[in-house]
This record gives structure tokens, C-alpha cells and sequence, in this order.
């Protein structure tokens, strides 16, 4: 059996887990590993928006180093990030809330500005917003594909000296003096004083002997439609609050679909095949505000399981009544690809000590009720309004 000593062994080969090695590698001896093989689960189902400045509109500077670390990193190896504007769809019983919200975010100096039904139409002519009063239009987001930056973060981290280990399980964390000195795997045992746990929805019930973490699984859906007309390269990213999907360009010209999402009390046996009742709903949908989809054709679909927190934000966190030397990064509401660079950075400062460039309060697991029991409702019933 296999046994060697590191600094930082991460548990879990998605993209938050290749994001962190690759954060970590420059100056420490980091050992991923992973049960499958890298970024083939939730990561390879992921839409890969990147929406941060609609999400993060109460602490931008968390959206601003994100959407910088995307515009950088464009170009590395195979990675792309295509810039595309996010377009909030609003309908009339919305209007007022819209309104007051945009004079808020326009106060706090954000990119953000309401377009009238006639200026959407004329800039993007797909468009038919005869069932809204216009849109919240938001500038700094856009769309990667997800399994090629997690694939670009893991041969950052393995250029840099970081070990990968592929289908192998990690059976437990070792516990010593209340402190993590490394894991027991099905490969063999290795020594670490800092273990991170990034295993999406599983990550709860795998840290539930050390942590109370309010996270519950759920289940989302994507579908590709490819219309008669491809739809343009300046075509815009948005969603309907409400009728609970999302929508972005492909490259190819085709429109992906997503959100119906809603807890999952089975998540080891959930389908990964879209629902009818979800297709109905876009095949309905779509039409009423884009022309040219009637008869769109339906290219394919799928559904993958991730993980939320009562306030759909994660928890990125040393929790302080766990053994010392364990991190947590779990609870992404699907929003693992966009939050990677962010989720890098709070675990290198809680690793390394150092001062985080944003707050990090919104990650932190004491801001929820956590004493509440995990395994009841904490989540009951999750609706994405916005990816």
C-alpha cells in the first residue's frame, strides 16, 4: 500500500479542488485526490456561467477578483472565457422591485442599467419582450467551458509539483490531539497536517463525525436547443426570475438552458437524464421572448446533483469546532466554476495565514444556523432565480 507525507491533501478532483492545488502548489507539497477521475461529475455537468457581479452585488470586490482571475487566465493552455452580458428579464409584477434595486447597485458604482423592452429588441433582435417591461442588463460576466478549466487548473498544479491521484477513495481523515494528521484511503494511508474537503453534495455527509454543515443535495437540469437560425455571437447571457432557468449561447450557435433545480433526497440513484416535464417547460418558455425557436431542435440534455446551504452561498471555512487542519469548500449551489479562483484564495489565506483581498465573511460557516440538524429541511425546496 502507498504511503507518503505532504503539506495539503485535498479531497475531491473538481474544479474547486483543481483550483485550489493549483493556488497552493507554488509553495507547498499539495496531494489531490479523487475517487473518479478529474472534473467528470458535477464540474463536467456545470453550464460554466460566470455571473458573479449579479450574485455578489452586496460585496463586489469578491466579484471583481473572480471576474479579473477569468480575464487573465483566458488563453492558458486550452482555457477560454468568452465576455457576454447578462440580461435579468423582468416581468410587470417585478417592475418596482427592479427599479430600486438598479438606483442601489447604480449608487454603489456597478455596471448595471435598465434597458426598455424597444432598446433590448433593437440591440439584440431575437428578442420579443412584448411579456416584460424590459431587462437588468449586467456587464463583467460570461461563459467557459467547465471541464477545460478544470483541466488547465490541474496541469497548472502538476506543472507546479503537485501530485494527482485518480480513482482512488478516501475512506476517512486521520485524527490525532484534535488535529488532522491525514487521510486513510483505499490506495493507502498519507500524512498531512491540512486536509481540504471540496466533494460537492457528498461533503456533508462524509464530514458529519466533525462538522455540522447545513448542506442538502439537489438536483439540476441543462438542455441544448439549436434553433433554424444560429443565434449570433453577441447573443446575451440571461434568465427569467420566476420561471426558474437560465439561458446562454453556445459557441456553436445553439442556446443552453438550465436551473429546475430542487432539493434531491436520493442523490446517489438521481437521473441524469432531463426530465419531460422539464423540456415542456423550456420547449414552452423559450418561444414567448425569442424569435426564431419555435421549432427549435433539441440536440441533448442532462442533469447532475450538487450541493446548497439555506443562503445558496458556500461554505468556504476552517470550521472552528472541527479538528484543526481541516478546510472546508462544499455548498456551491452549482456555482462551483465561477466561485473556483475565489474558493482557491479564502483556502490559501485559512492554510497559509495570510490576509484575504476580500471579505470572507460571506463564506464562513458560523453566518448560518448551523446548529439545526443537517439531515432535516434546512434546504426544503431550492430555486436558482439567477445561475
Amino acid at each position: 500500500m502507498a504511503h507518503s507525507s505532504h503539506d495539503v491533501i485535498v479531497v475531491g478532483g473538481g474544479v474547486i479542488g483543481c483550483a485550489v492545488a493549483r493556488e497552493l502548489a507554488t509553495d507547498h507539497d499539495i496531494l489531490v485526490v479523487e475517487r473518479g477521475q478529474i472534473a467528470t461529475e458535477a464540474t463536467a455537468l456545470a453550464a460554466g456561467e460566470i455571473t458573479m457581479t449579479p450574485l455578489y452585488t452586496d460585496n463586489p470586490s469578491i466579484a471583481d477578483y473572480a471576474n479579473e482571475f477569468f480575464s487573465k487566465y483566458d488563453g492558458t493552455g486550452q482555457f477560454e472565457f468568452t465576455e457576454r452580458p447578462s440580461l435579468e428579464l423582468v416581468p410587470p409584477d417585478r417592475k418596482y422591485e427592479a427599479r430600486k434595486r438598479i438606483e442601489r447597485l447604480a449608487a454603489d458604482s456597478l455596471t448595471v442599467s435598465f434597458l426598455k423592452p424597444d432598446v433590448v429588441e433593437a440591440n439584440y433582435p431575437r428578442f420579443n419582450l412584448e411579456e416584460f417591461v424590459g431587462v437588468i442588463k449586467y456587464q463583467d460576466t460570461g461563459f467557459v467551458d467547465p471541464y477545460t478549466l478544470a483541466m488547465t487548473l490541474k496541469n497548472d498544479a502538476e506543472s507546479q509539483g503537485a501530485t494527482i491521484l485518480t480513482d482512488t477513495t478516501v475512506t476517512d481523515i486521520r485524527i490525532a490531539d484534535e488535529h488532522v494528521n491525514g487521510v486513510n484511503t483505499s490506495e493507502g494511508t498519507f500524512d498531512a497536517p491540512h486536509v481540504v474537503v471540496a466533494t460537492g453534495w457528498r461533503t456533508e455527509q462524509f464530514l458529519r463525525d466533525y462538522a455540522q454543515l447545513p448542506i442538502r443535495p439537489y438536483r439540476t437540469q441543462c438542455i441544448v436547443l439549436d434553433p433554424i437560425k444560429a443565434v449570433s455571437n453577441e447573443f446575451p447571457m440571461g434568465w427569467i426570475p420566476g420561471e426558474h432557468v437560465y439561458f446562454r449561447p453556445e459557441r456553436t450557435g445553439s442556446l443552453l438552458v438550465g436551473g429546475w433545480s430542487f432539493t434531491e433526497d436520493n442523490p446517489d440513484s438521481a437521473s441524469e437524464k432531463e426530465d419531460e416535464v422539464f423540456r415542456d417547460h423550456v420547449a414552452n418558455l423559450v418561444p414567448g421572448f425569442l424569435r426564431g425557436f419555435e421549432r427549435a431542435r433539441f440536440v441533448n440534455g442532462w442533469a447532475g446533483v450538487d450541493g446548497a446551504t439555506p443562503d445558496t452561498r458556500p461554505i468556504i471555512d476552517a470550521p472552528r469546532d472541527a479538528p484543526d487542519g481541516l478546510v472546508v469548500a462544499a455548498g456551491f449551489h452549482g456555482r462551483g466554476v465561477m466561485t473556483a479562483p475565489v474558493a482557491a484564495t479564502v483556502v490559501r489565506t485559512l492554510i497559509a495565514g495570510e490576509q484575504c483581498p476580500f471579505p470572507r465573511d460571506p463564506f464562513v460557516l458560523s453566518r448560518l444556523n448551523h446548529d439545526r440538524q443537517t439531515s432535516s429541511s434546512t434546504v426544503s425546496v431550492l430555486v436558482i432565480e439567477f445561475p
